[in-house]
């Protein structure tokens, strides 16, 4: 074996561990914050805002431990290590799939924050304006403009990639994907208009579904794209 092949070897054991060890770090935060957030919940008996801001935090803690529960897993130390995989050649299939893994992951986040923001749009449709629940009905609008974000290459990550990642297939499996989105996007936003017009706090309580819905699908399109470009070889 070569010595650049030992060095890639070790390059991406080190990357292994530091990926590991953030995931654990990753994942005891989220731990914490749901585990305080459930039992300062349970202890003290909260009520409003507090009651509020204890599901956010219990909410967030669950999405970052099983984000970095994920993560740990996938980049365990003990693997296996071919010289193949360790060059530059087999970084660009690393940084796709996990991009792949991080579109798919989103939306079930996304759909976790839906939960508790449909509680808390009916608490301010009832005149309960506390910060707590504009939060959490926050929350799940912002991770519907994120998963756009990561599908169109404007995230940190990918723009520190864009080499690897950037090609006409992904150009292509961008645009399907935007395509869905726009119509998942204007089709619910009809559909809150009608409801809007029978029952206005329906057409309300409806927008967030619809930005949720609308960022979801680019993601999922967009993974399932890749993974079908993925078997076609």
């Amino acid at each position: 074996m070569s010595n650049s092949d030992d060095q890639a070897i070790q390059r991406v054991k080190l990357e292994r561990k530091r990926c590991w060890w953030t995931a654990l770090t990753l994942t005891a935060v989220g731990a914490a914050g749901m585990v305080g957030g459930a039992g300062f919940a349970l202890v003290s008996g909260a009520e409003g805002d507090q009651a509020t801001a204890a599901g956010v935090a219990t909410g967030i803690g669950f999405a970052l431990t099983l984000i970095g529960a994920i993560w740990a897993w996938s980049s365990r130390p003990g693997q296996s290590i071919t010289v193949a995989a360790s060059g530059e050649g087999a970084r660009r299939d690393k940084l796709e799939r996990a991009r792949t893994q991080q579109l798919v992951m989103l939306p079930v986040v996304l759909l976790l924050f839906m939960a508790q923001a449909h509680q808390a749009m009916g608490r301010i449709l009832g005149g309960d304006h506390n910060l707590g629940a504009y939060v959490q009905v926050l929350l799940p609008v912002l991770y519907g403009w994120l998963i756009p974000l990561v599908v169109m290459g404007w995230d940190a990550h990918t723009r520190k990639n864009r080499r690897f990642l950037e090609d006409e297939l992904t150009q292509l499996m961008r645009a399907r994907s935007m395509i869905l989105a726009f119509v998942v996007l204007m089709t619910g936003l009809t559909v809150a208009l009608g409801l809007g017009l029978w029952r206005p706090q329906y057409g309300v309580m409806a927008l967030p579904y619809v930005l949720a819905l609308g960022g979801a699908s680019a993601g999922l399109r967009f993974a399932w794209l890749d993974r079908e470009a993925g078997r076609d070889g």
